[in-house]
């Protein structure tokens, strides 16, 4: 019998954050280059122990999809460890800012909770 174990999206997490650097850079080709092994992942992934993150890959690549037809490729967001790093860092930059312009705490608490909770729609 084998123990179940959490889906490492580690790869595909990584290959989609490339792309989104390349994208945020406008390098096209090298956003393209980590686009293809994506799917080249989808396609060649065949085995049962990968089915999850075959599937977690299919929604990376249909956000990236959509966001290509809508233009803002150069706005997604990164994934995983590196997108909840890039999260904090900016969050402490909004914070700081706000801090250096010499708005209240309370003020400061506030419009940090409202841009964490619509964090990527701004």
């Amino acid at each position: 019998m084998m123990a179940y174990t959490t889906p490492n999206y580690d790869f595909t997490d990584w290959l989609y954050n490339r792309y989104v650097e390349a994208r945020r850079k406008n390098d096209f080709l090298k956003a393209f280059v980590f686009l293809d092994v994506l799917n080249q992942f989808v396609i060649w992934t065949d085995q049962p122990k990968y089915r999850q993150q075959k599937r977690y890959a299919k929604e990376l690549i249909k956000a990236i999809g959509k966001a290509v037809k809508n233009s803002t490729a150069h706005r997604l967001l990164l994934r995983g460890e590196e997108g909840q790093r890039e999260f904090e860092q900016k969050m402490a930059a909004y914070e700081k800012e706000l801090n250096e312009i010499g708005y209240d705490q309370e003020t400061i608490r506030e419009l940090v909770i409202d841009k964490r909770w619509n964090y990527g729609n701004d």
